[in-house]
């Protein structure tokens, strides 16, 4: 029976746009000045997160998933603990953005953690979907199953295959 776990930023929400709307220089930042950056993000607050869009394929995902039974428990890390107004923010935003967008018991179920802790949750017949490669390396070391997600077409066909020898 396959648990799949679904990340949020660059996955089903646009982490990536809702930046570049508060500043067309904030990848440069998130690059070369990571204080600036998230000194920018903590400014807008809780709806920088909650007001988040759609990524691109996104809905159709997570149409996948459920279509298919798989019911996913978002996993997603928070800015870590020394931002703790980024992080306070992150996880009120996130929740809202969950409750809106996918329902409450996606909130209630959902696993919000320091970057590190993913791969606690990994083990045999347990998928993570995240963009992160060392998220999906380290889920992968730790036992399951990781797509590393470039777009909605490519990670789709990945859960077919998945799904299909999970069934023989």
């Amino acid at each position: 029976n396959l648990k799949v776990f679904l990340d949020m930023d660059g996955v089903i929400t646009d982490f990536t746009g809702a930046c570049e709307k508060l500043s067309e220089h904030m990848m440069v930042w998130y690059t070369a000045d990571r204080d600036r950056f998230w000194k920018h993000i903590t400014a807008a607050g809780v709806g920088f997160w909650s007001d988040m869009p759609w990524m691109a394929g996104g809905k159709e995902l997570h149409g996948f998933l459920k279509s298919s039974g798989l019911h996913p428990t978002i996993l997603s890390a928070l800015p870590s603990p020394d931002r703790k107004m980024a992080m306070f923010y992150a996880r009120k935003g996130k929740m809202e953005w969950l409750k809106k967008e996918l329902g409450t018991p996606y909130a209630n179920d959902a696993i919000l953690c320091f970057r590190p802790e993913k791969a606690l949750q990994s083990g045999t017949s347990r998928v993570l979907i995240d963009d992160n490669s060392s998220n999906t390396r380290e889920w992968e070391e730790a036992g399951g199953t990781a797509i590393l997600h470039k777009n909605a077409d490519r990670t789709i066909k990945c859960l077919a295959r998945i799904v299909k020898e999970e069934q023989k």
